[in-house]
């Protein structure tokens, strides 16, 4: 059931407290909250001497008060006496300099007294609240991301690691290419971890690559002992980790598998400005990683900041942002935080309460976002986002392209967000996902550079346009074969029959700006990447336009199999990608519902035959939208002659009592990509 929640710290202020926010919680309709991730030290004071009491009376006035408790695992923070008994702990960074004690995440994840004592605070927790009739779930440590730390542990598992992957030092030497700047090695003892190196030179990237994957694995190994603990411990109970949006630096497809449900934390705006880890894109990424709706653990609940402060968003504008996380396939929105910190580095990222404790504003923004969620809960109950397009992704070709950046502008999420505007202007949801999730359940998948291409991932993606899939491929395509090694092949090296074409030359244009033209005569500036062309099957759609490749094809189509296959071998502007996009889904079959303006935005909600519309607007003045009939209005303006209107950082939720753009239609077949 959709419901609001907060994130509660009730070891952060006076006990007399307690009671007045939960009646305040109640009052806005908070009926979840989660806790105890940071309070390692309040609750195990001393080595082994446990003081869960006070734990144990606020569990116990929430459950008075109808709310329900996430518990989180409080390895996040470790305890100064835990680190003063094991000082190696601290991670060490790439010049060997060790972190030291005063903030959070102050610990390698490959330490095996950080991961028994962990287990031993998260046992104790466990078993004392498995059976409390307040607690339903918890939250494993606290956003996690790879576990980069340079120590001598970290050194002598990543030599295991390796070993265990290569079996042979002439495997690895052969695998990367060690030959180059004399760098074969004939004891794993001599493997170097990617330190910052003289003058800025940097380490083999086949290295930097496996010391990733090997980082990020440490990271899903420890997460994975949590659970396991907790499964056996708590049964009854769900779990979850709350993520970062579009955060990249470990697997999050490997972290989320043993995870009941995926939650993420959503801060579109920060002191430093717009943030690209809270966006639609992002909660579309972060439901990708189960295929299945999720939490957001934390949203924006107003200012933010440690020492520098972020501007007061508008209670319009959170309101449209927590209908935002809604729309895109949130079943519950958890405010951070309940109670604005009076101590510590978070003394100013804003809570429903102020530091006075006293409810104004804010609270009554929550309140009235909590009434309305109240008021629809029950009819979105059951109900997920479904799309017929598909962006797919994997974490490795982010680990790559961050190695080897090439040119600014081409990572990964950047190049996404090309094709991610384009299809939300026509009001289309949009999947997220890895290969392993099908791709023959859309109709259309885009694939931004696929960097690292395995005969495997290329099968995946003949097999999909074999059977009737459009698939858009992007410049720095099968570049890299699994060591991180270039292919001694034209590219785009494994898909070259798929794709049609093979690159002859290339430019790393960065911010400078070129140009293509389509057959119609039509301009569009181009910039980050520029691939020329040779045609081998395909036809050109456009060509280079006012740069070293003039008059070369830029953009390709080549049909295959029962499908097509498109190669974008530029990057270029907004309506470059409005216009082509729209060719292509409408050759694909897919309607697009709608035109949206500037920063309106839409999302679709459905359970078997019945849909909901959410329609949000982003702007600071009303916008106004064409949309298809058969919509009734829930929430905000109803429709008139064919349009609705909404003010700004307005919201509107229709059902819609028909099938609008075919979701469901595309019959799935079988895919050798399905896990």
């Amino acid at each position: 059931m959709l419901q609001i929640g907060a994130d509660y710290y009730p070891e952060q202020c006076s006990e007399s407290c307690w009671p007045t926010d939960v009646a305040l919680m109640n009052e806005a309709g908070v009926s979840i909250v989660r806790m105890a991730e940071f309070a390692w030290s309040r609750m195990e004071p001393a080595e082994g001497q446990y003081a869960f009491e006070w734990l144990d009376r606020i569990l116990d006035l929430l459950h008075q008060g109808g709310i329900q408790a996430v518990l989180g695992t409080p390895t996040a923070t470790p305890p100064a006496w835990l680190h003063a008994r094991y000082p190696d702990i601290y991670p060490m960074d790439q010049r060997k300099y060790r972190l030291g004690f005063g903030i959070r995440e102050q610990r390698c994840l490959n330490n095996d007294n950080m991961r028994a004592y962990g287990q031993r605070i998260i046992e104790a927790m466990a078993r004392r609240y498995a059976e409390h009739p307040a607690v339903v779930g918890w939250q494993i440590d606290n956003e996690l991301s790879a576990n980069l730390c340079y120590c001598p542990i970290c050194h002598e598992k990543f030599h295991v690691w390796l070993q265990g992957k290569y079996n042979t030092l002439d495997a690895l030497n052969q695998a990367w290419g060690a030959s180059f700047w004399s760098q074969e090695y004939s004891d794993w003892a001599q493997i170097p971890l990617p330190w910052h190196v003289k003058g800025g030179v940097f380490h083999n990237p086949s290295l930097q690559l496996e010391f990733r994957r090997f980082q990020s694995q440490a990271t899903i190994d420890f997460e994975r002992e949590q659970i396991a603990l907790l499964r056996r411990l708590a049964p009854r109970h769900f779990i979850t980790h709350n993520m970062m949006g579009l955060h990249n630096s470990l697997d999050c497809y490997e972290l989320g598998k043993e995870l009941d449900f995926v939650s993420w934390d959503n801060y579109p705006i920060t002191p430093w400005g717009e943030s690209p880890f809270g966006s639609p894109l992002a909660a579309d990424v972060m439901r990708g990683i189960k295929q299945r709706n999720v939490w957001v653990m934390e949203q924006i609940n107003g200012i933010t900041g440690w020492n520098t402060m972020g501007r007061r968003p508008s209670g319009e504008w959170l309101r449209c942002a927590a209908w935002q996380a809604v729309a895109h396939g949130a079943d519950a929105v958890v405010f951070f935080r309940w109670r604005t910190a009076c101590y510590g580095t978070e003394q100013f990222w804003h809570g429903v309460i102020n530091h006075d404790g006293v409810p104004r504003r804010r609270f009554r923004e929550v309140a009235a976002f909590g009434k309305e969620i109240q008021q629809f809960a029950p009819m979105l109950d059951g109900t997920a986002p479904r799309s017929e397009v598909a962006i797919v992704n994997a974490y490795e070709q982010h680990f790559a392209m961050d190695i080897q950046p090439q040119a600014e502008g081409l990572g990964i999420w950047d190049q996404a967000a090309h094709y991610y505007r384009a299809l939300q202007t026509r009001g289309l949801n949009v999947d997220v996902v890895p290969l392993s999730a099908g791709l023959n359940a859309y109709k259309l998948v885009i694939a931004p550079s696929w960097y690292i291409l395995t005969p495997e991932d290329a099968a995946c993606f003949i097999d999909y346009v074999q059977q009737g899939g459009t698939l858009i491929l992007s410049p720095r395509t099968g570049v890299k074969n699994a060591d991180n090694a270039c292919y001694e092949a034209p590219l785009p090296s494994l898909l070259r029959e798929l794709a049609g074409v093979e690159v002859d030359d290339y430019d790393a244009l960065g911010k400078d700006e070129s140009s293509i033209q389509t057959a119609g005569g039509q301009k569009y500036a181009t910039s980050v990447w520029a691939d020329l062309l040779q045609l081998h099957g395909a036809d050109a759609i456009a060509w280079h336009a006012g740069s070293v490749f003039t008059g070369e094809p830029a953009i390709t189509r080549h049909h295959y199999g029962s499908g097509a296959a498109y190669y974008f071998g530029v990057f270029a502007e907004p309506a470059l990608y409005d216009a082509l996009l729209g060719r292509i889904l409408e050759e694909s079959e897919i309607q697009g519902l709608m035109e949206l303006p500037e920063g309106m935005e839409a999302a679709w909600r459905e359970k078997d035959k019945q849909k909901y519309l959410f329609l949000m607007n982003f702007n600071d003045s009303e916008r106004t939208a064409a949309v298809p009939g058969g919509l009734t209005a829930l929430l905000g303006n109803a429709p008139e002659n064919g349009s609705i209107t909404l003010p700004a950082y307005g919201v509107g939720l229709y059902e819609c009592a028909m099938n609008p753009h075919g979701i469901g239609t595309h019959q799935t077949q079988t895919s050798i990509c399905k896990a």
